[in-house]
């Protein structure tokens, strides 16, 4: 009787029985269910205590089947997620690495394909430009900022709405690669969600929080995270 009289005929959740079994348990022995309904049986009795019994069993044999199925998932409470926020250093990057050095716009030179970038942004847009001119552009452009401006106006490739995502991909592999220290930053991060947030990238690229946002560079760097830990030494590869 606690439960709200509008709720009562699914409480079971059982679009075939509805709250049947329910109804004939609370009543009592000879009595009519409902009032007006079948009198009540031992039998009756009996059939509504086998339902919740095999009711029981179910739950446990999916419980069993999710332990198995879901053999591979994390165990205890989630990790909190690591938030990469866009942040300015106008007197230049802080002598001491913190997770600002995970961005793209970090200065962390490499080479990818034989050539060399000065951050990752610098390589993205570059590589986005259709014109080799326009690539030397903004490859050499003096900020991670500049190199976005010159990208967003240079003409793009027309094959780059397919390609981006693993460009992008390969940009962040040469990256860590390449700077085993910010590599080991990475890792440090454990295993929870990577939530790269800002304005200057597109929503494609960032957490945008309740508006959304697809957050592709939060994700590509969990995927090399793992990556890293896959091949590290003493784990299986």
């Amino acid at each position: 009787m606690a439960v709200p009289a509008h709720r009562r005929v699914f409480v079971l959740g059982d679009m075939d029985l509805q709250d049947r079994p329910l109804r004939i348990l609370v009543t009592d022995l000879g009595e009519p269910v409902d009032g007006d309904g079948p009198v009540a049986t031992p039998e009756m009795h009996q059939g509504a205590l086998d339902y919740f019994a095999d009711v029981d069993a179910s739950v446990e044999r999916a419980e069993q089947e999710r332990v198995v199925r879901y053999a591979d998932a994390p165990v205890g409470a989630p990790q909190p997620p690591v938030v990469l926020s866009e942040t300015v250093y106008p007197r230049g990057w802080p002598a001491e690495l913190g997770t600002f050095a995970l961005r793209n716009d970090y200065d962390a030179p490499f080479t990818y394909e034989g050539e060399s970038y000065p951050t990752v942004v610098h390589g993205y847009w570059a590589l986005f430009a259709a014109d080799r001119a326009d690539h030397d552009r903004i490859r050499a452009a003096a900020s991670a900022r500049e190199a976005r401006e010159l990208g967003g106006a240079a003409s793009g490739r027309a094959d780059w709405a397919g390609r981006r995502t693993a460009v992008m991909a390969a940009l962040l592999r040469a990256k860590f690669a390449q700077h085993p220290r910010l590599a080991e930053l990475l890792v440090a991060t454990g295993e929870g969600s990577i939530l790269y947030t800002g304005i200057s990238d597109a929503p494609f690229w960032r957490d945008e929080g309740p508006r959304g946002g697809r957050n592709w560079t939060g994700r590509l760097l969990e995927l090399i995270r793992s990556e890293l830990l896959a091949a590290a030494p003493g784990r299986a590869g």
